[in-house]
């Protein structure tokens, strides 16, 4: 987001503050990673230092309303209407019983025009545009099928709609199938024309990286040494952490999807392996050599398994970066099978065999000449940025703030800022959260208090009287 010093005097309808306060408030919350309270006193800091002390700051609750009422503009805003657009689709929870469906998307042409500008189909936030943003309650496979309908009569029927493997979202997609199949049906119909086999349909693409990571769940759940290797791995962290070892305590481990600690077990095992092997190191570190090797001893028997793991990782790594920087399409197999490392261990040439007969049948569905899109890592950086804009991990559950969301998508500048603030206003915000969020965590603590507090005022007036 560039700014210039003559936005500070640009004004803006119905705001006390100019375009430019208004901007380098939201570019220091969205880009500098500072909470919302502290924004105003930097921002302050900023004016003092740049000879501009006469220019006010907006409070951290006027900067939270313009960050919101951005998000709904953004949401809002007329997409273009064509078939060629890519959607990415998943659902972010809260604390609470609500969860939002957020669809994102790009055009296969803008994918394509992207490319040959910077020769990467990596995408980055502002990349994407917000198609939808759907709180609910409940989610099924009627109810994802019927939050995709009404996406798509905002810009068209997607080519492709990329998701992990959740039950509800996969049996929303295929409602979406069948829906489209039956309105071409119909119109081919209306129209007296014979129905074609090839008719356009939005084709459904599993996310490569919740695929790999449920491959590896099950080829690791079927490996005792996994088991007893994390389990080694937890009681060493308990041994050293409060002792003069603490410098080579492994990592902490996900207390759920265990398998997904195998990346950073798999590294803090070479290296502590490598450590282990040269005693110098460790004295140079001025580590006792004979109680290192006492405590860590136990790591030499998993050399073998972690030679295979390494492998492993090797593979799925390989496998996502060619579908993040290539994408879908009908040669992809063919091309993966000469990236991919080879090897002599059964359970990593399995491995290898899952990933191209996965990756051959997505590539079935690109059409000739068609890449698709087969990643939603995009989306799942958006997530995390979210929740470091939520703050505290959203603790207040399901919030306005998750309007924000469209904040971190699209190519934002001062105009969109400009015409978002003017176009949307406070009232309509409010009225958008009445709607689709109802009562969140954080208002029913509210009344909970005033309850609390109601109750034990009546108990102290009755004891007086009494």
């Amino acid at each position: 987001m560039s700014l210039r010093n003559d936005d500070l005097q640009v004004p803006v309808a119905r705001h006390q503050f100019s375009l430019g306060v208004i901007a380098k408030s939201l570019a220091l919350k969205l880009h500098g990673g500072l909470r919302l309270k502290q924004v105003p006193d930097v921002l302050k800091m900023h004016w003092q230092w740049s000879g501009l002390g006469d220019v006010q700051s907006a409070s951290y609750y006027s900067i939270r309303l313009w960050l919101m009422r951005l998000g709904l503009h953004q949401l809002l805003r007329p997409k273009e209407q064509a078939d060629d657009w890519m959607w990415i689709i998943d659902h972010t929870i809260q604390l609470g019983d609500r969860k939002c469906l957020l669809v994102l998307g790009i055009r296969q042409s803008t994918w394509d025009a992207l490319h040959r500008d910077t020769q990467s189909r990596v995408l980055s936030h502002k990349d994407v545009v917000l198609i939808d943003l759907v709180p609910v309650t409940k989610s099924n496979g009627r109810v994802v099928y019927r939050q995709l309908r009404a996406a798509a009569e905002k810009n068209g029927i997607p080519r492709v709609i990329v998701s992990d493997g959740g039950s509800d979202l996969h049996a929303g997609v295929k409602q979406f199938q069948k829906f489209q199949k039956h309105f071409y049906k119909k119109l081919f119909k209306k129209l007296r024309k014979k129905f074609l086999t090839a008719y356009p349909t939005t084709v459904w693409v599993y996310d490569i990286k919740h695929k790999v990571a449920c491959m590896l769940k099950h080829a690791l759940e079927r490996d005792a040494s996994w088991s007893a290797f994390t389990k080694k791995v937890d009681q060493f962290k308990k041994q050293v952490s409060l002792t003069s070892l603490a410098a080579l305590a492994p990592p902490s481990q996900r207390s759920k999807s265990r398998y997904m600690n195998l990346d950073v077990l798999v590294k803090w095992a070479k290296k502590t392996l490598s450590i282990l092997d040269n005693p110098r190191v460790m004295r140079a570190a001025e580590l006792n050599v004979r109680k290192v090797k006492e405590k860590l001893g136990w790591l030499r028997k998993f050399a073998q398994p972690l030679r295979r793991w390494g492998e492993m990782l090797d593979m799925v790594g390989a496998a996502e970066h060619s579908v993040r920087h290539e994408g879908i399409h009908r040669a992809v197999a063919k091309e993966l099978n000469a990236q991919l490392p080879k090897s002599t261990i059964p359970a990593v040439q399995r491995l290898r065999k899952q990933l191209l007969e996965f990756i051959q049948s997505q590539g079935q569905q690109a059409r000739e000449g068609e890449r698709l899109l087969g990643s939603s890592e995009v989306l799942e950086s958006i997530f995390g940025a979210f929740k470091h804009i939520a703050g505290e991990g959203g603790h207040h559950g399901l919030t306005g703030m998750i309007l924000s969301i469209g904040a971190l998508v699209g190519n934002l500048d001062v105009t969109t800022i400009l015409t978002a603030l003017t176009e949307v206003t406070t009232p309509s915000l409010w009225e958008w959260c009445r709607t689709h969020l109802g009562p969140t965590v954080q208002s029913l603590r509210q009344r909970l208090r005033q309850a609390i507090n109601a109750e034990q005022k009546q108990k102290t007036l009755c004891l007086k009287t009494a």
